[in-house]
């Protein structure tokens, strides 16, 4: 399949974001009791499917022909149109853990309230303690087949990249690994994306700079909401 016969990264990521929005969409419509919904998920997640086996062969033929820039835009394509949910699960992380900070660094002096805490705090604990075991036992499992799957057009596109980086530029082979676990970790993921983009393939710094301005934006916004929730 030569370069002029694959067809662009940009129109199999609009699908594919379709088809990854569309199926959360409809799994929050299911849980509310939408039952219509219920009928869509399978469509949907055929298309989901055919990008994702579409693609898989559109990086396949970039690979035999060496073409970098083509993997090393299917990544950046599909990085930035999963980053809504990465930055959601990044905040939820983010939320949960200065909530805790802040019931330890704020536990009260009295005793029937510090009473009530423990209580709920042990309540608390039990249904965690019980989610993490059932975690451990079956959503973890499912959660990896899950990312690995939805993530696969950029584990296989960066890996590659990888691979060319360091037969072409030295990169060592402890980077490598330690580039390709990054790509596990949401947002980090795209800024070691960058940083190999640019210091390697002089590529992506128009992407670094809208990069930047996001999360710039999005870290004001959210300090803002803090800010008026604290002192309004």
């Amino acid at each position: 399949m030569k370069n002029s016969q694959r067809k662009h990264p940009l129109l199999f990521g609009v699908l594919y974001g379709t088809a990854i929005y569309g199926l959360i969409v409809l799994a929050i419509l299911c849980i509310t009791g939408v039952i219509v919904a219920a009928a869509l998920i399978i469509p949907m997640f055929i298309l989901l499917v055919f990008v994702l086996i579409s693609q898989m062969r559109n990086i396949s033929s970039a690979k035999k022909e060496e073409d970098v820039d083509y993997c090393l835009n299917t990544y950046f394509v599909y990085k930035y149109i999963m980053m809504p949910v990465e930055l959601i699960c990044a905040g939820i992380l983010g939320a949960v853990i200065f909530g805790i900070i802040k019931i330890i660094s704020h536990w009260p002096e009295d005793e029937l309230v510090s009473t009530f805490l423990v209580f709920i705090i042990t309540l608390i604990a039990a249904y965690v303690i019980t989610f993490i075991i059932a975690f451990f036992i079956a959503i973890i499992p499912c959660s990896l087949i899950m990312f690995t799957l939805i993530e696969l057009p950029c584990l296989i596109s960066i890996d590659y990249v990888l691979g060319v980086t360091q037969k072409k530029y030295g990169m060592s082979s402890v980077g490598r690994v330690i580039h390709f676990l990054l790509q596990m970790i949401p947002v980090l993921d795209i800024i070691d994306g960058l940083y190999i983009s640019i210091k390697y393939w002089n590529r992506g710094r128009g992407l670094a700079v809208v990069t930047f301005a996001f999360t710039l934006s999005i870290t004001a916004l959210v300090l803002s909401i803090y800010l008026a929730i604290r002192f309004i």
